[in-house]
């Protein structure tokens, strides 16, 4: 059977309120900010099935410590 996938993908800084219900992601390209509401981008996406999956990269020391 055929599917048609939506999605959308981010590579940025996710800044949640929970107390106000305000969230975006700051993606940084070639030294240009670009803010995207996140609670709107998810909103395409209620009441759907969905796979959700977020990571997190963090750089390892080297062995010589820089």
């Amino acid at each position: 059977m055929a599917k048609k996938v939506n999605q959308v993908g981010f590579k940025g800084i996710l800044d949640v309120d929970f107390n106000t219900g305000e969230g975006t992601i700051t993606e940084i390209v070639k030294e240009v900010e670009n803010v995207y509401n996140f609670f709107e981008t998810l909103m395409e996406f209620n009441g759907k099935h969905v796979t959700i999956s977020i990571k997190e990269e963090n750089e390892l020391p080297t062995v010589d410590g820089e």
